[in-house]
């Protein structure tokens, strides 16, 4: 099976992220295709490096072994630059894309070894215009030998003030942040490992303020899962009828890592009640199949129903006023046979 890092090449190239903070419904497109990025970084491989890479760093180095990670960088703007370098272990995003310049918000429990342990990045650092600067970030392999890969990336982004636009007519803010991210692969030797999954939980939840049900998938091994197929269904406990279901192709898992797979309500409130998910797994020619209970409460269905920006939970007052004529009509009715009742035993009484 490949165990490169993207699942449709054998190379990764330099990633230049261009992240946009956008406080507003409707970016302009424009403003980030006529922002400038003021610096350039070129690696330069060590001796460990695997001959057929060449645009990310593949060290295939023993135990407790040490190598540096050359980066030359270039300030190509008339102004000085402030750059810093963070090193971060990859992990698989929700979208099921393995993400080598963030850090995950939880490490994963099978983790053994991360990135920001094995590599010593230097203090931001300032660079005068047009200032070329070659420098080595020293790598530091485990003492103990490890079977498989360990994956992660250099980010190397320029440290400024926020840049804000704004648009006089639509009120728009933007703020930007240029970075490259290279990605870092390390090995004591390249043997297969076969990739093995799991699912941990199945919970309702929210992805963007909607609806989902989320789904806990768990990468055990130390390789990337290639070409990942999941197909999702959600159905009430003791029903053959399909509640929910969503399939996705070609994504990706890092070494020993997790990710939430959504299954999408698609507008529909939570409802209270037991539940059963099933869900199946496809990697090549390895496949994995599991059932898992779980119940929504109440008190959990309200709350992430009402945070639902597709969930209409305001009252119904043609219904409450339907509820009302309904109460009003049954006291007066009520009140009638009472009324009658009491009537007919006067009459009786003056009879007598």
């Amino acid at each position: 099976m490949n165990t490169y890092p993207m699942s449709k090449q054998k190379k990764i190239s330099i990633l230049i992220v261009l992240s946009f903070f956008i406080f507003t419904l409707f970016p302009t497109i424009s403003l980030a295709e006529e922002a400038e990025l003021n610096f350039n970084v070129t690696p330069h491989f060590p001796a460990s490096q695997l001959e057929d890479s060449t645009s990310y760093f593949d060290l295939n180095l023993p135990a407790n072994a040490k190598d540096v990670l050359g980066l030359t960088l270039t300030n190509s703007s008339d102004e000085e630059v402030t750059i810093k370098i963070t090193a971060h272990t990859a992990y698989t995003n929700v979208n099921g894309i393995v993400e080598y310049g963030k850090t995950a918000s939880e490490k994963n429990p099978t983790l053994t070894y991360a990135m920001e342990d094995l590599i010593e990045v230097p203090k931001p650092l300032t660079l005068a215009a047009g200032e070329n600067r070659t420098i080595d970030i020293p790598f530091q392999m485990p003492k103990k030998s490890f079977e498989g890969l360990l994956a992660g990336g250099l980010r190397i982004e320029e440290v400024r003030e926020e840049t804000e636009s704004e648009d006089d007519n639509q009120g728009l803010a933007i703020k930007n942040k240029f970075s490259f991210v290279i990605g870092v692969l390390a090995s004591n030797n390249r043997s297969t490992i076969v990739p093995e999954l799991e699912l941990l939980d199945v919970f309702p939840d929210q992805l963007n303020y909607r609806n989902v049900f989320s789904a806990t998938i768990q990468n055990t091994t130390a390789t990337f899962v290639n070409q990942l197929e999941v197909d999702a269904v959600i159905r009430a406990e003791g029903q053959d009828e399909i509640l929910y279901q969503s399939e996705t192709e070609k994504m990706q898992m890092a070494p020993n890592s997790h990710f939430n797979y959504p299954i999408p309500l698609n507008g529909d409130a939570f409802r209270n009640g037991d539940y059963v998910a099933t869900i199946t797994a496809r990697s090549g020619e390895h496949e994995w199949t599991w059932a898992q209970k779980f119940t929504i409460n109440q008190e959990t269905a309200s709350r992430l129903n009402r945070a639902d920006v597709t969930v209409d939970t305001s009252m119904n007052w043609w219904m409450i006023a339907a509820s009302g004529l309904f109460i009003l009509l049954l006291i007066v009715l009520i009140y009638l046979l009472i009324k009658r009742k009491k009537d007919k035993n006067k009459k009786t009484t003056t009879a007598d």
